[in-house]
């Protein structure tokens, strides 16, 4: 088959399958998601920018894919179990509103796929194509809980094609590049006090009596695409020793969307006259946009054969979140709507694993992570209330057949508490959301490998 014929047909495949991608509880720090394949998820992720084991390289490291001998299809699927509720401390009610509940389980369980291509095109380079989710974020907490005000949904969802070519430089040296084109799709959705809103306005404020209690939904909506690239280099030092390093660009978004207010009625005219003066004004219906940066990233991984049956892997990484210092929501006029400070930090992340080859059939894989969180306690928000992660691992790969390899994979992952002390800049409009965030997540990941 001819270079161009292979190439075309790659992109095909993996295209059919990008309109069942989508995006998941946030597994990783920030909102990132690791779960881009099975055969990584029973070492941590330890090595993954070097192993080169499968088409899935093409997210870790493209450069991988000059270590693959044949074309071959990868499909994976992820589920990401998470168990996430807050507990309450010392929380205030906004005025005139009742606390209201603790939120129940804002976490969920969301399947995550991911589909790769991969094809040698000459003995030198080879090609591919996949379609994953690299960020993802969902948190739902109750109608009623104590932070309504703050925040109830938060929605952002990612789809990325990532196309890639790897060039074999020399025996030892091996090149990757890939262009990503990515889209994203958000939703937030909180309660409006508009007992505040009607407050706010004087000599109105003396209706406040007559107005006690009423709150509305605001939900906000948009979505944008953005370009981005890849590159990465492997060294194969020898049949027992191999490095890899890639880089993953940051994104751009200049997201467009609309406001949606659902305003409370009132009984009390002059009340009722505010609330529709604020729907035609500041509450009002209408077109917004966020501009947002998503991190850039880097992997430097190496991994070590002992023998004939052990291999030791490792890795460190590095997400540029400190491009994230606020989430500006926008009238077209420049007015802003909304603002939450962030202030994010850069990470690391550190992790260790291990693999153990039984037989011809069989591997065994284990692994352990330490995954640094970006979010500063002082602006910790209930929508992303994120803490430092531990990863405990384990998996396993089967040959079923000569052209047929299946992995599954396991992962427990302990989140530290994360302290909630909040008020978004007025306990009386908002309400003060004070405790801690308490999350578990187990992920459950299979994988099939087809050769061709």
């Amino acid at each position: 088959m001819r270079a161009g014929k292979k190439l075309s047909n790659v992109v095909a495949i993996a295209l059919s399958g990008a309109a069942a991608l989508g995006s998941s509880e946030v597994s990783a720090a920030g909102f990132a998601l690791l779960e881009q394949n099975t055969s990584g998820l029973g070492n941590a992720y330890a090595g993954s920018a070097a192993v080169a084991e499968d088409a899935s390289t093409i997210f870790f490291n493209s450069a991988g894919l000059t270590q693959l001998k044949r074309p071959s299809l990868v499909m994976n699927g992820a589920l990401i179990m998470v168990k996430s509720e807050f507990k309450n401390g010392a929380s205030q009610p906004a005025f005139s509103h009742a606390l209201g509940s603790s939120g129940g389980n804002a976490g969920g369980n969301t399947p995550v796929p991911a589909l790769y291509v991969a094809v040698p095109l000459t003995d030198r380079i080879s090609g591919g194509v996949g379609v994953n989710a690299p960020f993802g974020l969902k948190t739902e907490y109750s109608d009623d809980w104590l932070g309504r005000f703050q925040g109830i949904l938060s929605d952002v969802k990612t789809t990325n094609i990532n196309t890639a070519l790897a060039f074999k430089l020399n025996n030892v040296v091996s090149l990757g590049v890939g262009a990503n084109h990515q889209t994203l799709e958000a939703e937030l959705t909180k309660n409006v006090n508009y007992t505040a809103v009607i407050g706010q306005f004087s000599p109105a404020s003396l209706a406040v009596p007559a107005n006690l209690g009423l709150q509305g939904r605001s939900t906000v909506k948009g979505d944008d695409s953005a370009w981005g690239y890849d590159v990465g280099l492997l060294f194969n030092f020898n049949d027992r020793t191999r490095l890899g390093l890639s880089y993953r660009s940051a994104l751009s978004y200049n997201i467009d969307g609309n406001a949606h207010f659902a305003p409370p009625t009132s009984s009390d005219p002059t009340g009722q006259g505010i609330i529709n003066i604020a729907s035609a004004g500041a509450l009002a219906n209408g077109p917004v946009t966020l501009e947002i940066k998503l991190p850039a990233s880097a992997r430097l991984a190496m991994t070590q054969k002992l023998g004939s049956s052990v291999e030791l892997l490792g890795e460190v990484s590095w997400t540029q979140w400190s491009d994230i210092k606020e989430l500006r929501i926008k009238r077209p006029s420049g007015v802003t709507l909304s603002n939450t400070p962030e202030d994010w930090d850069d990470v690391m992340r550190y992790a260790l694993g291990a693999n153990f080859q039984l037989n011809d059939a069989v591997k065994l894989r284990v692994g352990a992570a330490m995954d640094e969180s970006p979010v500063p306690d002082s602006t910790r928000t209930p929508r992303l209330a994120d803490s430092d992660r531990t990863w405990l691992s384990a998996g396993a790969k089967f040959r079923v057949s000569d052209n047929i390899n299946m992995d599954l994979g396991y992962t427990y992952i302990k989140v530290d508490d994360a302290p909630l002390n909040q008020n978004d800049g007025s306990t009386a409009a908002f309400g003060l959301i004070n405790g801690e965030q308490q999350t578990d997540i187990n992920i459950l990941g299979v994988q099939a490998t087809v050769s061709f």
